[in-house]
């Protein structure tokens, strides 16, 4: 059935009438509770999810029929991606013959259960358009194939059968909707009349389908959301329908806002771990959706070892299988889950339920990996997992402390293994032979809290002060004794013992070191707090409300380059605003913009700001440039902090947009309080 699915069918859409849209709306704050939950609500939300650790992630659409490769056409690495350069037309011929008659969802799910996962993700809908269900929003669907099946309610009925959670993947961006802006460079459909709104009311009509039509959904899983910033998403809108229609759902980063977890891709975080929960998603091989031409697959043994090293950093391992056009897992995705399985069955434990390591980064356990599990009281158990084991038959785990009340091999429960403490920490004494070469866990059991080596960390409201001001020393270890000083000399166990915030009036270096049973236990550190003179306020009388700005048109790379064109004849739009507002523009992507004026500080002190952009942004006070988030990213927040007198000061916020999503925000306070919008009242111009 060669035809233009738009061209013979009626487009079923929820239309909602007026949309009213902010040109600057603000995505919340990374925070524990996107629907306003308390922590305790969020923490209960995401219980099941924490607990898991493990789950399957399956790339499944009209893509498996092509294996990469359509009428002589051969894709990249992403054979889901070949889409992006077929006319629709052409590309619509696969529907005529997706037929894949071996797909056994029961299968898929105790495949995923032998392997020790915990929850399934499946692609509902990816960037090619095609849903994998009965939509009838959508008549692209799977319904108009020779195989007539609605895949996705065999995958959610076999996932009650086998008690497995179930979550959908939902891409964004589509490139066969007729409404979904921007093109393709092969699609020469008209853009007339195209209303990205109706394309999001489409999208909503969708979401409601999956949500009201195949049982509890545990996780939504956006992606494709970079063409268009939240605001044209209408995001706060899709994640507020999504949790009214299932409160319990979890819902990943990719749709412009925070919300729930974050999901880095095809890697593992190593030094910048994300501060909230998150999951890693990975291939077996290079490709999502099944790919004939892919044969790099991933050793089991490294597969098993990515789990255990994201575990160990509190983090989720969403794998990846492609069922190929038949519907059937291959042979090479299933021979890994089954060796993954059988490490599990034994060592699964050592997973599930477990949290981050105690130890300060993964260079602390050069073996291998440690993940922990909070027992009842003060009991703890560390899962240390052996990568390298040593041939000497000594095991030293550094940075701790106290000795384990029992020590064993996860593989031999009865086992009993020698542990000592010494000054470089404790040595466990391990049979010669590795009983598992990918990855063997030993258990260390501890009746009373775990004692670990961490240096100190400060906690201060700025570096800066114009008045006595108060610093709190800290480690994530309880069983630590810090000792400090203030006169520059290195602290030792007779240096005073930190017991209290220390209160500092003038310019002072603090020098600290954490110590355990009046033993030195971590490197020294220190940190400068300098007494300043606020900068003088401006004496201008009778200041209007409001700020100036310029706006000019160009792809910006940096604010550097922005500022250099300001710098030249080029031409700009000017005018005046009540604030950061960014509805000045004339256009989505490729500008810049830059505000100026003054902003009324209310007391002497050290001020804290925040911008919060997408693309790049300098924000100055005076001549100290205050927060710096220049470059090309994704909404991220910057910060700094500034010492000033009351009154009038002067403030210059350069931002500029490349493609795709544009945000900016401020926010700023005195230093060590709650940051707060910059409001419009503060904000003025000179007579």
């Amino acid at each position: 059935m060669s035809l233009n699915f738009w061209r013979r069918a009626i487009w079923v859409c929820v239309c909602s009438g007026t949309v009213l849209m902010c040109s600057c709306a603000s995505p919340p704050a990374p925070s524990p509770s996107p629907f306003g939950e308390t922590k305790a609500q969020h923490d209960a939300r995401m219980g099941w999810w924490r607990e898991a650790r493990f789950g399957m992630f399956i790339h499944w659409g009209l893509y498996a029929e092509h294996g990469n490769e359509l009428n002589g056409r051969r894709g990249g690495r992403y054979s889901e991606w070949l889409v992006q350069g077929i006319p629709n037309e052409e590309y619509e011929k696969l529907v005529d013959r997706f037929n894949p008659t071996e797909f056994d969802a029961d299968a898929i799910v105790r495949l995923a259960q032998q392997a020790g996962m915990k929850y399934i993700v499946i692609t509902t809908k990816h960037h090619e358009g095609f849903s994998m269900w009965n939509s009838e929003s959508n008549p692209y669907n799977v319904m108009a194939t020779p195989w007539r099946r609605d895949a996705m309610k065999e995958m959610a009925e076999a996932c009650r059968r086998h008690d497995m959670r179930l979550g959908w993947y939902y891409s964004v961006l589509d490139w066969h909707h007729p409404d979904y802006l921007p093109r393709r460079k092969v699609d020469q459909r008209s853009v007339e009349g195209a209303d990205y709104n109706r394309y999001v009311e489409f999208m909503k009509a969708q979401l409601t389908e999956l949500l009201t039509s195949y049982g509890d959904i545990a996780v939504v899983w956006f992606d494709g959301d970079w063409e268009k910033g939240p605001e044209q998403h209408r995001s706060r809108e899709i994640v507020d329908l999504i949790h009214a229609l299932q409160p319990r759902t979890i819902v990943n980063n990719r749709i412009g806002l925070p919300m729930d977890y974050d999901t880095p891709e095809q890697r593992i975080p190593e030094d910048d771990i994300p501060q909230r929960d998150w999951e890693t998603c990975m291939t077996i091989n290079s490709s999502w959706g099944y790919n004939k031409f892919a044969q790099d697959w991933k050793p089991s043994a490294e597969l098993i070892r990515h789990l255990a090293d994201i575990a160990s950093k509190g983090g989720n391992f969403l794998l990846n299988i492609g069922p190929d056009g038949k519907g059937r897992v291959t042979p090479q995705d299933t021979e890994r889950l089954r060796v993954i399985g059988k490490w599990m069955e034994v060592n699964g434990e050592s997973i599930h339920g477990t949290g981050a390591t105690v130890f300060r980064s993964s260079a602390s356990t050069p073996w291998g990996r440690c993940t922990v599990k909070k027992l009842e009281g003060n009991r703890t158990r560390l899962y240390l997992h052996v990568f390298d084991w040593p041939k000497d038959g000594k095991l030293v785990v550094p940075e701790l402390g106290n000795t384990p009340a029992r020590t064993s091999l996860l593989s031999a429960p009865g086992s009993a293994l020698e542990a000592t403490a010494g000054n470089d920490g404790v040595v466990i004494q391990v049979p010669q032979a590795q009983p598992d070469p990918a990855n063997s866990v030993v258990v260390l059991e501890f009746e009373d809290p775990v004692a670990t080596y961490h240096a100190p960390q400060f906690d201060a409201p700025a570096s800066e002060m114009i008045g006595p001001m108060d610093i709190a020393l800290f480690t994530p270890c309880d069983q630590l004794e810090i000792h400090y000083t203030l006169d520059g000399s290195q602290p030792t166990s007779t240096s005073p013992l930190y017991a209290k915030p220390l209160r500092l009036t003038d310019t002072t270096t603090i020098k600290a070191r954490s110590f355990y049973q009046a033993r030195a236990v971590s490197e020294v550190v220190a940190s400068m707090y300098s007494r300043v003179a606020p900068r003088p306020a401006e004496g201008i009388e009778a200041p209007r409300p409001g700020l100036e700005y310029q706006y000019v048109e160009k792809d910006f790379k940096t604010v550097a380059e922005l500022e250099a064109y300001l710098a030249s004849d080029a031409p700009r739009t000017t005018g005046k605003v009540a604030s950061f507002d960014l509805g000045s523009r004339e256009r989505d992507e490729n500008f810049g913009m830059v505000f100026s004026g003054l902003i009324r500080i209310p007391k002497d002190g050290v001020y804290r700001f925040e911008m919060t952009c997408d693309d790049g942004a300098q924000l100055w006070v005076g001549d100290k440039l205050v927060a710096d988030g220049d470059g090309l990213h994704g909404p991220e927040a910057f910060s700094g902090t500034v010492a000033l007198s009351k009154g009038l000061q002067p403030l210059r916020l350069v931002y500029f947009n490349g493609s795709g999503g544009r945000f900016l925000e401020a926010k700023w306070a005195l230093a060590g309080r709650p940051l707060a919008p910059v409001e419009d009242q503060s904000l003025a111009l000179a007579e």
